[in-house]
């Protein structure tokens, strides 16, 4: 059996690599060229830095032809450099204030870059900074070291054509940069989403949410329309992203670069629309949910404030009911207060709040039970009989939601004590 490691194509003396690799550019051939001779001196870190080189080139030339917008907005919240100059002449021009790894990072989400090509990358990488005779180390790179993650490169990266940019996802959705575009156009663009696989869905999304954040017209008015549909199609990852964008934002103010910087109002409307408030960490989901309850609690302290408590309540439900634990009490104490009304009734706010009340988990009711019993607020006004008689009734209506014997007894109890009051 035959053990010897057969050289890959892209580094055997044999072979012309430009015969071989139409897709390689000259720049590219003349590095793989180096990697070649240096390989065959047994020069082997310097022959992987070599490849290294016609790699990075070659995933510059991708991007270009996809679409450096696109590249720019996944790469957003990646560390580094990432500035990348579209008025430089050439390619190093263009790309010298950005770093190798965050290249590879967004053209691997753009799926320009399979799995196995961005690993190879990665072991690369790493050598050049652990293994190469640069570096003092019992671990050092030698022949089959190289041929393995060159084989890995040719098979992965350097036969891969350049993307057709007629078909590329950049093309496709530049249109919506430049007019207002029709009904037709705008459905033309959400069938074309409905058929893409996930990486591309995950390049649209990061396109449309860039547009949001800067918020120049018409490309905003377009980006809405279009933004449910891949919203639709998106990732939870993908839609917790979403949530990250608007906590960075809330933290760190400093980070919109909007024009007019209210980028962080604009993530938070389409949020909403998207009912994706539990995307939002819960640290700074809680602060909305509380600065909410808040205004409720100043409706409901209002005198003749009934239509104020619907206002109120209207700006606390668009938040939907995804209340953090951190912010719980905070928030249903405000929401019972306004349900069981005052010595004269109630507002119609306790409608709008209901979807509160409709989305308690056990342990969610329990807690609500026990606060018409432990939580000044919420038994402020249950001595006037038409509090006392809300509250009630809401109690009652708990009760065929319990399984638990003890659960029921413990809901006897407080529906007595209230009754009491």
């Amino acid at each position: 059996m035959d053990n010897r490691i057969v050289l890959p194509q892209i580094i055997d003396t044999s072979l012309e690599v430009k015969d071989n690799f139409p897709y390689l550019s000259d720049r590219e051939v003349e590095y793989i060229n180096d990697a070649k001779q240096l390989f065959n001196t047994g020069m082997y870190s310097y022959a992987m830095i070599a490849v290294w080189d016609a790699a990075v080139y070659n995933l510059k030339r991708k991007v270009e032809a996809y679409g450096t917008e696109l590249w720019e907005s996944v790469v957003k919240s990646e560390p580094g450099r990432k500035k990348y100059n579209k008025e430089g002449d050439t390619i190093s021009d263009r790309w010298s204030e950005v770093d190798d790894f965050v290249l590879i990072q967004g053209v691997a989400k753009l799926g320009l870059l399979d799995q196995k090509a961005a690993k190879a990358l990665e072991m690369i990488n790493w050598m050049r900074n652990h293994a190469s005779s640069a570096h003092d180390s019992e671990c050092k790179v030698d022949g089959t070291d190289v041929i393995a993650l060159i084989l890995l490169l040719q098979n992965n990266l350097f036969e891969k054509s350049l993307p057709d940019p007629r078909h590329s996802v950049s093309s496709i959705f530049n249109p919506i940069k430049t007019k207002i575009l029709g009904e037709d156009e705008i459905q033309l663009l959400k069938d074309e989403i409905d058929s893409y696989k996930q990486h591309d869905i995950r390049t649209v999304f990061g396109f449309l949410l860039d547009i949001i954040e800067k918020g120049n017209e018409p490309a905003l008015t377009n980006a809405k329309k279009l933004f449910p549909k891949v919203w639709d199609k998106a990732t939870d990852d993908l839609k917790k992203a979403l949530g990250y964008k608007f906590h960075g934002y809330y933290m760190d103010p400093s980070t919109d670069e909007s024009d007019d910087k209210k980028a962080k109002t604009r993530i938070l409307e389409i949020i909403i629309q998207q009912d994706a408030v539990k995307y939002i960490p819960d640290g700074t989901r809680s602060r909305l949910f509380r600065r909410a309850a808040e205004l409720l609690a100043d409706a409901k302290d209002t005198a003749y404030g009934w239509s104020k408590e619907v206002r109120a309540s209207n700006n606390l439900i668009q938040f939907g009911t995804a209340v953090p634990s951190i912010a719980f009490e905070a928030v249903y104490q405000e929401i019972l207060a306004v349900w069981c009304g005052n010595f004269w009734g109630r507002s119609e706010a306790y409608q709008v709040l209901k979807p509160f009340i409709d989305c308690l988990t056990t342990d969610q009711l329990l807690f609500v039970i026990n606060m018409f019993e432990s939580n000044a607020r919420v038994k402020d006004e249950l001595s006037q009989n038409r509090p006392k008689q809300h509250a009630l009734d809401l109690l009652s209506s708990f009760k065929n939601r319990l399984t638990i014997e003890a659960h029921k007894n413990r809901l006897k109890d407080v529906y007595d004590y209230v009754n009491a009051l």
